[in-house]
């Protein structure tokens, strides 16, 4: 058949549900929640090609109609969970690819089909990952709060490919939805083939190699790197590996901004996270242009 936009919704948390709630009582719950998943996606132009217990796999013709309903199904479900008990409250993480597959005598097949799968299991809890083949398709405005992930190595593929984080979430501080335009897709070449990382504050200076990581930065005393300031939360910031690349999260209460050596743009992260794809200053609490700002220097080297 021809391409298509192929969506794989997965319960988070489905196994824990049967410990908690015994099996008939999360059987239910969890048929409810693919039930009108299901729903969703084909009222939105989809088609359910196969059900997998606590998963729903979707194709779409039209790639915008895809991440619309991607969109819609976390916003759904938070929403539900805001208002429901704690017993009944499910999470669902999504993965999207662009490819071709065809029907064979035991449902359909094909690469994108793996690859969604894929995407969806590297998923954390309410997140949203698509191909870099995918993110092309979407042309609208609308659709242009993603960020690059980097290169990452999926299953079944013998050159890694381009993986975006789809925004979706409101800011909780601002209410207005966080606007990421299309974010350059760099080389990781150099910065995956690194040993480790060289952390600089004021006088302070530390390596971090890759056996190392994650590695925790913040205020509080058990920090791996601690950086003393009030505007710094006390555990403001990780780091860690996700396949050959290196990844801020910022954890804290007031952000965390990321300005590469290579680039003139400046990536504000409120828990969020980004690729550390090349030499950068990393500015906690506040932004590069107020005073005093507390910055530190992370530099890769081999």
């Amino acid at each position: 058949m021809d391409d298509a936009t192929v969506l794989f919704v997965d319960l988070v948390g489905s196994t824990a549900l049967y410990q908690s709630l015994g099996n008939a009582r999360a059987a239910e719950l969890v048929s409810g929640v693919t039930g009108w998943i299901g729903r969703v996606c084909e009222a939105a132009g989809g088609r359910v090609i196969r059900r997998l217990g606590d998963g729903v796999l979707v194709s779409f013709a039209k790639g915008a109609a895809a991440f619309e309903c991607a969109i819609a199904l976390q916003r759904r479900q938070s929403q539900h969970n805001a208002d429901a008990p704690d017993h009944a409250q499910v999470q669902i993480k999504i993965g999207l690819a662009r490819g071709s597959m065809v029907e064979s005598g035991t449902g359909w097949v094909g690469d994108v089909i793996n690859l969604a799968t894929d995407l969806s299991d590297r998923c954390g809890p309410e997140q949203i990952l698509a191909c870099g083949v995918s993110v092309d398709q979407i042309k609208l405005g609308i659709f242009a709060r993603f960020r690059s992930l980097g290169l990452m190595h999926m299953l079944g593929k013998s050159e890694p490919v381009d993986v975006f984080q789809i925004e979706w979430k409101n800011d909780s501080n601002t209410g207005v939805p966080t606007v990421r335009a299309a974010l350059e897709v760099n080389d990781f070449s150099d910065s995956s083939l690194a040993t480790g990382i060289r952390l600089a504050w004021s006088d302070r200076q530390a390596d971090f190699l890759r056996a190392d990581l994650p590695i925790v930065l913040g205020r509080h005393a058990e920090a791996d790197f601690q950086v003393e300031d009030p505007r710094i939360s006390r555990r403001h910031a990780r780091i860690y590996e996700l396949d050959d690349a290196l990844v801020l999260e910022d954890t804290s209460s007031y952000g965390t901004s990321v300005r590469f050596a290579s680039a003139n743009t400046v990536l504000t992260l409120r828990n969020q996270e980004c690729v550390l794809h090349d030499d950068c200053e990393i500015a906690f609490g506040a932004s590069f242009d107020q005073s005093n700002v507390p910055q530190l220097r992370l530099n890769f080297f081999s």
